[in-house]
């Protein structure tokens, strides 16, 4: 299989694929017609939302780097951070949200750094929440399920002394509800202003028409970013620069030219990295105000000659440089721009210095013989930790590491 054929079902069983193509099937016109959802999602049963579990935190020291790795899960439910390239804690920095299916559904869980305790968010019962964003500024997430995507107050949601919420205490709100001839493309991110989310989709009623639109938080009218003629992928806008958002040509292989950027009135169309001929490239993110991060692949020896592995790129001059030159898979940048940290398929975490390039490894063993689990490690807030999803356990879970002294790591 592919690498960008992995990346694209990743997290996803065959029979949560079906699911997903069956029910997120999006309205979307070029007119602020069918924009404001007007119904809750359905629960099952009991109320759910505000379910307690209580910490399952444990540490190890690794074998070859002698860091201390905290486990923050540890059952045998399946446990997911969110995708490298979106934020994974709170505004507030107090929880980190991720996915499990402890409760029976994948459902959204937010997890007390500190103590190590975890509640339930959502109880969607038809289909799960899908392609989840966490606001950078202020304590609410946004998510699709089934049709609709959804806003959901954190701290309503996270409740008070164990009380257990249904759909009317008020912690979600429908942003939108969209036709069926539009399914998601691209992900789901937020503008740096806070006032839009803004969405890749593609039309199920024309061949070969993708399009990115932004959806107001406010009001819920849908505004056309710009249509375009190949696969959307990978939706980013800038973390601090309003209007500005990154995406990718997607593909079931190598596409000439994978990364793009766009202003979100439309203007400025662009490729953001060009690629030269023969390039495998995949897996950007943005890396601070200046630059963005993204992997060049060595799928067979001949690239391996070349230069492969952890690359930068300025965002203004467009200026290309190799961090660190390895088989890497996934990579993520700490916000203050002064280090990277890269997965492989064998499970192996690979810390680069910014300032000097100098690599070393940080954690290893996370992908044993027969694991499904991608680590899409990414960065605290602060830049002083580095989340991952590991199956070295046997099953997946969350895995978190402070930075330790460099001089420290062999």
């Amino acid at each position: 299989m592919h690498l960008r054929e992995k990346d694209r079902n990743e997290s996803m069983t065959n029979t949560r694929r079906k699911m997903l193509a069956a029910a997120i099937m999006f309205i979307m016109t070029t007119t602020p017609l069918a924009v404001k959802g007007d119904t809750m999602p359905d629960f099952q049963g009991d109320a759910r939302v505000g379910k307690r579990y209580p910490s399952e935190k444990a540490s190890y020291i690794d074998e070859k780097t002698g860091v201390t790795v905290t486990m923050l899960t540890t059952t045998y439910a399946r446990d997911n951070k969110l995708y490298q390239t979106h934020p994974s804690w709170t505004a507030d920095g107090a929880c980190i949200i991720f996915s499990s299916d402890r409760s029976g559904s994948e459902q959204l869980y937010a997890l007390h750094e500190a103590s190590g305790e975890i509640v339930q968010l959502t109880h969607d019962s038809k289909v799960s929440p899908e392609h989840s964003f966490v606001n950078r500024y202020k304590n609410t997430l946004y998510y699709v399920c089934g049709d609709r995507i959804l806003e959901l107050d954190i701290n309503k949601a996270l409740g008070a002394d164990g009380q257990l919420l249904d759909s009317k205490a008020g912690f979600q709100r429908p942003l939108a509800t969209l036709p069926p001839h539009l399914k998601l493309s691209g992900t789901l991110t937020v503008d740096a202003d806070g006032e839009w989310v803004i969405i890749g989709t593609e039309r199920q009623d024309k061949k070969s028409q993708w399009a990115i639109y932004k959806i107001n938080l406010g009001s819920g009218e849908f505004v056309l970013v710009t249509e375009l003629d190949f696969h959307v992928g990978h939706c980013q806008s800038h973390p601090t620069r309003p209007g500005l958002i990154m995406f990718c040509h997607e593909t079931g292989g190598d596409a000439d030219q994978r990364m793009w950027l766009v202003d979100s009135d439309g203007s400025n169309l662009r490729p953001f990295y060009k690629e030269t001929f023969n390039e495998w490239v995949t897996h950007e993110v943005w890396w601070g105000a200046d630059r963005a991060l993204f992997t060049i692949w060595p799928y067979n020896e001949e690239m391996r000659k070349k230069p492969h592995g952890i690359a930068a790129v300025e965002l203004e001059s467009g200026e290309m440089t190799i961090l660190s030159q390895h088989a890497y898979w996934h990579v993520g940048g700490s916000p203050d721009g002064k280090w990277a940290v890269g997965d492989t398929f064998e499970g192996d975490l690979y810390l680069v210095r910014a300032d000097t390039r100098q690599t070393k490894l940080l954690t290893g063993g996370h992908r044993p013989p027969g694991a499904t689990v991608h680590p899409h490690p990414s960065f605290s807030p602060d830049g002083k930790r580095v989340l991952f999803c590991s199956e070295k356990n046997g099953h997946w879970d969350l895995f978190l590491i402070e930075l330790p002294n460099w001089e420290k790591l062999p």
